[in-house]
Formats: C-alpha cells, structure tokens, sequence
C-alpha cells in the first residue's frame, strides 16, 4: 500500500513538475514576443475624426463612434453587470482568475476538448481586444494571460476597466460604453435604467449578432442572464430583477447629433486630411477647428437653396418627378384598399433635398389636390401653392397659366412640395440649376461659409472650389487696378460705341456689344466700370495691353496659363476660368486695402488626447505692423485700392448693384456683377471686413435665360446673406485715406478740372501724380475734349 502511495506521489510530483517545465518553456518561448504593458497606459482610442465650427458647433463625425469615459463617469450598476457577468473576482485577481481556468481546464478533460465557458478576464479581454491577435487559441491564450499579469502590475484596477470601458466594440460603429449608450438610447450612460444597462452588458459578446437592432431576441436573452447574474451577486434586489426582466425593448439607432451639416465643408476637410493621414484619419481621434462661423454658414445655405428655388419657379414647371406610379391604377379602383406598397417604398426612398420634400399625388380636385408625405400623412395643397406652375418651354418661355390642378398634376405623380415660412404648403421642384456662395474673411482669408451646391446629397461637386467658369464683369475690376497704376485714372474719358474687329483666318468679322445694345459715347473710367460698359473695357484692355493685364491679374493669385491675349480679357469671357473661391479671394484684396491673402478653412487640428497636430498662420493684415503673425503682401498700390472701393461702391448706389443699396440702405457696401453669355451669373460684394461672391449657372453650360444678369439670382442670394451675416454698419472698418491723393473738382464730360462757376461739376478723387492741370494751364483747349481716339 506504501508503495502504491508512493508511486501516486511521485507521479503527482512529476505531473507537477512537467506542467512547470512547460509553462516556463512556453513563458521562455512566448515572453520575448509580448509586448511591454507599459505601452498600455498610452494607447490610441480608436476615436471618429470629428470636425468643429470656429463657435464650436459639431460639424461632421467620420469613422467609428467612440465618446470617451472616465471611471468616475461609468454607472456603478453597469459595473456590477460587467463584472458579475464576465469576471466577479475582477478586483481580487492578478489578471488570471485561477478557479475559472481550472473549470475551464476539467470541462476540456471532461467534455473531450470542449469549453461552454470561457476563462478570460476582464483584463485578458482588454489584450485581445487591443492586440487584435489572430494565432492559434492556445498561443493566444497563453499570450493573453502573460500580458494580462503584466498589465496588472502596470495600471490600476480602475484604469484597466475604464480603458477596456473606452475601446470594445458593441455592434453599429459604436465603440465604448459612452458611445453604445448615446447610440442605442440618444442619451450618456448616467441616465440609463437598470434594464437599459444590463442590455449593455451583454452586447460586447456579440457586437453585431448580439446587439438589440441585429438581433433582439438574442440581446433580450442575453440582457436577462445578465439580470440573473446580477441578482445572484446580491448587486440588485428581487423587486429590481423582476422589473428589469419585465421591461419592453426600447432601442433604435440615435444618429450623431451634427449642429451644423455644412457637407461642402465635412467634404473638404476629409479630403484634405485624407491625402496627409491616409485611412487612419478616420480613427485616430483627430479633431479639426475650421474657419467655419456657424451664423454665417447658416445663413448662405438658407440664402442659396431660396433664391435658386424662386429662380427656379420664374422659369416654369418641368412636371412631376415620375408620372403615375406602379399601383396607381389599383388605388384608383379601390383606394379603400390602403396604399400600395410601391407608393410606401417609393416615399421611404425618396431624398429630401434643400427644402423640397417628397410626395405622392393621392386625390386632384378641380383646383386642390392630395399627397402622402414620407410620414404617410395627407397634406393638401391649394390653388394659391401651385399657380406658378406654368409649363417650361425653354430658359426663355413658359406655356399657359393652369387654369385646374389637373393641368399640373395627377394621381400617383411623385412631386416635390415646400414648407413656406408663412405656415402655408405650395407645390415645389428640384431646381436643375446650380448655385454657390463663398465667404471671406478679408484680413486673412478665412472662409467664414462655404456653400458648393443646391444639396451635397444630391450633388457632391463643389462648385465653389471646382466649377471653373468664365467671371465675365466680376472680372473687370482686377485689370481696371492695373490700369489704373499704369497711368489711367478715375476721370480718363474713353468711347463707349460699337466696335468691328477683324476675325480669325475665315475673315469673319467680332463685333461686342454691351448689355442691351446700349451705348453712351464719352464716358469717364468710373462711370463705365460702376455701369459695366463692354466697350470702354475693350478700349482700357487695348490701352493697357493684354500681356501687361495678364501679368497684372497673376498677382490675385489667379492661373493665367489659359488666359486668351486678346479682347476676351476686357469681358472676362474667352479661355478665362476661375472658381468662386478665385474670384472671393481676389475682392478680397479690394476689401483689405490692397494686400493679398490665401484662402484657409481650417486653423488647427489636435487628437483626442489634447496633441497639437497643426495650426494655421495665415498671412495677415495688419493694421501696422505684425508681431505674432506673417504679413499679407501688398498687390495694389495703396491710392488705386481706395480709388477702387471708392468706384465699387458707385456701382451700389448707381451701377448694376443698386439692387443692393435698396435692400440693406447701407453706406459701406460695394460690389459687382458679372454676366457671359447668359450661361454664368455673378455678384461678388464686401464690407471691409466681409467678402462674399455669388454664381448661379447650369454645368452643362445652357443658358440661364434672357432676363437673367448678375443683378438677379446672385446679388438676391448675395442680400439675403449679407443681411444675417453683416454687424451694424456702425461696426465696420474704415480704411485711411492715403498720402498722396487728393480729390479735385472736375467736369464730369471732359474729366479736367472744373471752372469754379461750373454747376455741374463734381468731385474725383486722383493720385497726386496724375491730378488734372491747374486750370490756367489748359485754358487755350478748354473747347477740345481729351479722348482716347483709337477707332
């Protein structure tokens, strides 16, 4: 029997000592290839690249939803459901829990090779989880418990479950608990039920499969046993399990609250930093500062969609969207019936787009009709909402005036309608035509708002910084500068007649014309500009030199590779292609007193952790001397940028802008408009500290209409911008009069000085340099009239 005894002890011992020989050989063989558990106190969340307003409003989130949490922030009760659940000795192991690996060890004995349960902790899940690792189970396990020992030795117990708190993954791109709880429920963890918690808990088992949107039956399962665990723990009471059994699902996916969805913008900064970080921009927790004033941005949207709407709406009805849906026969009949499933999957398909909202045509009397919205709600529309809607011919004509709601619609037509601030609902369309409005800031060129497009769901081309189109009179002001240092002044008289040019090899003859066929013969360089005269243009291009424009305009910044050398340039028409960014930036320097700036829409971007990653030093304006920031380079001599706003701001009082002196009675404005071709249309206007451009055209360059200038959908878009966006008039910067030019009383037909007895004469500001003779100088030729005699 001693001997028996023996022989047991011994194998015992040998047992024992084989298991030691093999964990140390595995612990030899495995220890170099884990990683130091040091390396666990700075790990990266796998956080969503989120993009901020400059008043710090949410603008977009890409990537996977993670809201960091701390231990103090983590509900005791979701504690208690964790740990009762996956690891109750949590707080009293080393990172193994030894008597659930020898339950796991018997049940691989005893059900040959199975294990219905595991024996990861808390701990080892956070290794998994973090690493990623892919090896064999045994090599992983054994990995997994050799970090999990290391890590304990590194971080706090609360640090451990507060970092695997901050990074698994429960199902719908939700990682973490702060970020599970605001998806499933819409609100933080601290405000969720003991039902609600204990749902949590069970997800991470199954993070797809499991969740209660995939799978709720398995989630309610799940969410019960860990109501079960929890009760056994003595974590809740009788009365709180029977409760939170008994209570009904009550999840849906929460969206991310975005405050501000300017998508044009979201879009331009993924991509740019897309091209710096690659794939990891998406979860590396960076978080962007734009440039972006959420009033502002607000206020161009609104601007925009509006007036591309009444434009819209001038031009006629293009008819339903689709006519007489499948299943309209069949409703017909037998309405009684319900809808058909067709109208049902059509609506919850259908795109709300601007502020044109989906609908199906149910019932038409003789000047009403019916439609189901997207929420199946009836909503009818009147004759007041629909009798704009005559049929579209062309840009240039409409049909008649519908006399009966069926002259526009009919059953199971889908149709566009509009919500009216007035309360009202009116029959609306998708416009076909585009639009986009970009704001400055003046001083350093910070994009205040940005807007590319009717709807980046509908369309994501951005038009702001893509559409290259010809700028027409918008470019006019950029050459006038350089005429004007070359030598020309405010009061230079130049011929505003016809003009036949020679043609190309055919012999064919080019003959410009201004606006309306309209000519007034002598005219000074300021009336013609502030009136947009195409033929006193044509004649200053000559004077001046295409080249030496072309040189000149380079220093907006503007490519000038394909700029034609030719007349073209005196209508910005030609080869000549700029964005309305191009076109903003370069007003800009009109706005700033003459210095140029680089356009920018992001100031700084820093991690989740609070590391600096970039910041902007934009080129700036100083108004003497910069300390903390590089200077803005000057482009326009100081007397031509004053003498230029001061023409700009004739061309809102009594040029082609008056439309928006009537509307804001504001003395600090100027701007122009710009027309080519009647296929673009434009108004770029500015405060000192305030630039905007507006263009409204169709991509495939068809014409906007005969009636259509850049006084009516971009200067309209441009007031109800700038009457959100502009501080008093009280507010504004007021650029110095410059050393050197004077102001000299002249006669508004010759552009020389005045007789002091003349009545007529006015007021005209020159560099000092080129000031009219002194009136006793040019007595002998006070008949002759000073024009420039080139045709």
């Amino acid at each position: 029997m001693r001997s028996f005894m023996l022989s047991i002890l011994w194998a015992a011992l040998g047992s024992f000592s084989g298991i030691v020989l093999i964990l140390a050989a595995a612990f030899l063989y495995l220890n170099p290839q884990v990683p130091d558990a040091a390396s666990f106190k700075n790990v990266k969340l796998r956080a969503p690249l989120q993009i901020f307003s400059a008043d710090g409003k949410l603008i977009q989130e890409f990537g996977e939803r993670l809201t960091p949490i701390t231990f103090e922030e983590i509900p005791p009760l979701f504690v208690s459901a964790l740990l009762d659940t996956e690891d109750k000795r949590f707080f009293e192991h080393s990172g193994i829990d030894l008597i659930t690996v020898a339950n796991a060890a018997w049940q691989l004995v005893r059900n040959k090779g199975s294990i219905k349960t595991g024996a990861s902790t808390i701990t080892m899940q956070l290794v998994k989880n973090i690493s990623g690792a892919t090896e064999v189970r045994f090599i992983r396990k054994f990995k997994e418990m050799l970090l999990a020992l290391k890590i304990e030795r590194e971080l706090t117990k609360e640090e451990i479950l507060t970092l695997y708190l901050n990074i698994i993954p429960f199902g719908k791109h939700a990682f973490g608990l702060q970020a599970a709880s605001n998806t499933y429920y819409g609100k933080d963890a601290d405000q969720l039920t003991l039902a609600q918690l204990a749902m949590l808990a069970g997800i991470p088992q199954a993070p797809e499969a499991g969740n209660p949107i995939n799978g709720p039956t398995r989630a309610t399962a799940r969410r019960n046993l860990v109501l079960k665990r929890m009760l056994g723990q003595g974590s809740i009471s009788q009365l709180d399990y029977e409760e939170a059994k008994l209570a009904p699902i009550t999840n849906q996916v929460f969206r991310r609250t975005i405050d501000l969805p300017a998508l044009y913008v979201a879009e331009m900064v993924r991509k740019r930093l897309l091209k710096r970080f690659g794939r990891d921009a998406y979860n590396r927790g960076l978080i962007v500062h734009t440039t972006i004033d959420s009033q502002k941005q607000i206020a161009a949207e609104y601007a925009l969609q509006t007036n591309l709407n009444q434009y819209d709406r001038r031009h006629g009805y293009r008819g339903p969207e689709f006519h007489r849906l499948q299943g309209s026969d069949e409703y017909l009949a037998a309405p009684e019936y319900g809808y058909p499933s067709n109208f049902v999957n059509t609506l919850e398909k259908a795109k709300a787009l601007g502020n044109q909202l989906p609908g199906i045509v149910l019932s038409v009397r003789e000047q009403a009709f019916d439609i189901l919205n997207k929420n199946l709600e009836l909503i009818t529309i009147d004759w007041n909402g629909m009798r704009w809607a005559r049929p579209y011919i062309d840009a240039n004509s409409q049909g008649p005036r519908p006399k009966f709601a069926s002259d526009i619609v009919s059953t199971g037509d889908l149709i566009r309608y509009q919500q009216n601030s007035d309360g009202t609902i009116s029959l609306g369309q998708l416009p076909n035509i585009q639009g986009a409005l970009v704001s400055l800031n003046p001083s350093d060129g910070a994009i205040l708002a940005l807007v590319g497009g009717y709807d980046f769901r509908a369309q994501q081309f951005n038009h702001v910084t893509q559409a290259r189109r010809q700028p027409g009179s918008n470019f006019k002001p950029f050459f006038y500068a350089g005429a004007m240092e070359n030598g020309l002044t405010a009061a230079s008289i130049y011929n505003d007649v016809p003009v036949v040019m020679a043609g190309g090899e055919q012999e064919e003859v080019y003959r410009p014309r201004n606006s309306g066929d309209k000519y007034d013969g002598n005219l000074r360089l300021r009336e013609a500009l502030y009136r947009s005269k195409n033929m006193v243009s044509l004649r200053v291009i000559l004077d001046y030199g295409p080249q030496k424009a072309i040189e000149y305009v380079k220093r907006f910044g503007f490519d000038t590779s394909n700029f034609p050398e030719d007349v073209q340039l005196a209508f910005g028409g030609g080869t000549i292609a700029l964005t309305p960014l191009e076109i903003a930036t370069g007003y800009a320097a009109f706005a700033n007193g003459g210095f140029k700036v680089s356009p920018f829409f992001i100031t700084e971007i820093t991690s989740i952790d609070g590391e600096v990653i970039l910041t902007t030093t934009p080129d700036t304006v100083c108004e003497y001397e910069c300390t903390d920031l590089p200077a803005a380079k000057r482009i326009i001599e100081p007397r031509v940028s004053y003498i230029m706003n001061s023409i700009l701001s004739d061309a809102i009082t009594k040029g082609t802008g008056r439309k928006a002196n009537r509307a804001l009675q504001r003395d600090d404005i100027k701007g122009k408009t710009g027309t080519t071709n009647d296929a673009d249309i434009w108004f770029s206007g500015y405060t000192h500290d305030l630039v905007a451009t507006v263009w409204a055209g169709f991509d495939d360059n068809s014409p906007v209409g005969r009636r259509e200038y850049g006084s009516t959908t971009p200067i309209e878009t441009w007031i109800e911008f700038m009457r959100a966006a502009l501080p008093s008039e009280q507010e504004t910067t007021v650029l110095p009069f410059p050393n050197n030019l004077v102001t000299v009383r002249i006669n508004p037909k010759t552009g020389q000085r005045a007789d002091p007895s003349d009545p007529n004469a006015i007021f005209e500001l020159f560099r000092a340099e080129n000031a009219p003779a002194p009136l006793q100088q040019t007595q002998a030729q006070e008949n002759q009239v000073p024009v420039q005699d080139i045709f």
